[in-house]
């Protein structure tokens, strides 16, 4: 191998890994692109465990002043169906604003729900 071919082979040698300002500061974005991911992740966990209840509590039909009731049981008066809702015991969750069955006047019939409460119909 001749002399000057040697001293192209280290030249390429060198230029391949010598750095260039642009490219260390590339280096640095790109760490801290990864960083920033893995921290993005671990607050991603820990807060996925800790909304979870709340995420219950929002579709609890108990919580929205529903009413559950049997599964094909109709609604109580001025109460409507929700699909939104679920209830804790099983069935149907009844939304609006039903009034209580007395037995003495107002309604002749009467629904009642999975709490044992009574409602006109």
């Amino acid at each position: 191998m001749n002399h000057k071919a040697k001293e192209n082979q280290q030249a390429d040698f060198r230029t391949f890994f010598s750095t260039k300002k642009g490219d260390a500061s590339m280096w640095w974005i790109i760490i801290g692109a990864v960083l920033a991911l893995v921290v993005m992740i671990i607050l991603m966990v820990l807060f996925t465990g800790k909304t979870r209840p709340l995420d219950q509590g929002l579709s609890d039909c108990n919580s929205k002043g529903g009413i559950c009731v049997a599964a094909r049981t109709l609604c109580p008066q001025n109460s409507l169906k929700s699909s939104v809702f679920s209830c804790d015991q099983g069935g149907e969750c009844c939304v609006g604003s039903p009034r209580r069955w007395t037995g003495v006047s107002g309604c002749s019939e009467s629904v009642t729900d999975l709490d044992g409460q009574t409602w006109c119909k």
